[in-house]
């Protein structure tokens, strides 16, 4: 029995050790470009490119609507879908079909037609509830011809592509959504930037980038985690 409680005790000691240093490496790291750097280097296609036309375009639906990922979607899909006037626009996105006008997903379409979508553009793929089941589902409803043109989060486009084309689809591409930059000298007062010190209320390192960063950090680590799935259940 006290050998039993003696390993127990040490099993702890060691996942909260090393709890303690990755969340010590987290916030140390969050005080650097890495993190902003490793999120975005995970994006596969910076911008939307001429060639190949998509067939296709698909919006991975993220979250609930209205929120910052959906909307971002929806901003990157319109472009694309203005781009490519002859495409159609897959919305793939949970929803329950019994109550569909109150659904993310019809607010998702919404969202494409006020940025001047044409409804006749626009079908939809309820069904599935992961990257997985989604691209199962689309491959249902299309032959592996069709050129794709995913868009979903910069971390996400990696995982996307590899299980489209797990499904046959030869002709897969990604629209990363990256968000707009803002100067950070915007956010200081003219004495602020004199100031080589500034106090922690007039410094945006701490105000807002070590917690975006912080975020950022969460969402590689979550898609590695992800990745590391798929490829055990042979998804990718």
């Amino acid at each position: 029995m006290k050998k039993t409680l003696h390993i127990f005790r040490s099993i702890l000691f060691f996942a909260f050790s090393i709890t303690g240093f990755v969340a010590v490496l987290m916030i140390a790291l969050s005080f650097t470009s890495w993190p902003y750097h490793a999120y975005h280097w995970t994006n596969y296609f910076d911008e939307i490119t001429d060639e190949p036309n998509p067939d296709l375009i698909i919006l991975m639906g993220a979250g609930g609507f209205p929120g910052s990922e959906s909307l971002l979607r929806c901003y990157y899909t319109a472009e694309a879908a203005h781009k490519f006037p002859v495409a159609k626009i897959i919305v793939a996105f949970p929803a329950d079909t019994a109550d569909f006008r109150n659904s993310d997903h019809y607010l998702l379409i919404e969202e494409l037609k006020q940025r001047g979508i044409d409804s006749s553009r626009i079908l939809s793929e309820v069904r599935g509830h992961n990257t997985y089941t989604q691209a199962v589902n689309i491959r249902k409803m299309f032959t592996t011809d069709h050129i794709l043109l995913l868009v979903t989060s910069p971390v996400h486009t990696y995982r996307s592509i590899k299980t489209f084309e797990k499904q046959g689809f030869k002709n897969v591409y990604a629209q990363g959504t990256i968000e707009g930059y803002t100067d950070v000298d915007l956010f200081l007062s003219e004495t602020d930037k004199q100031n080589k010190i500034k106090s922690p209320d007039a410094n945006p390192g701490l105000r807002y980038n070590i917690w975006s960063f912080m975020q950022y950090e969460i969402a590689v680590l979550r898609e590695w985690t992800a990745i590391g799935w798929y490829k055990l259940k042979g998804y990718l």
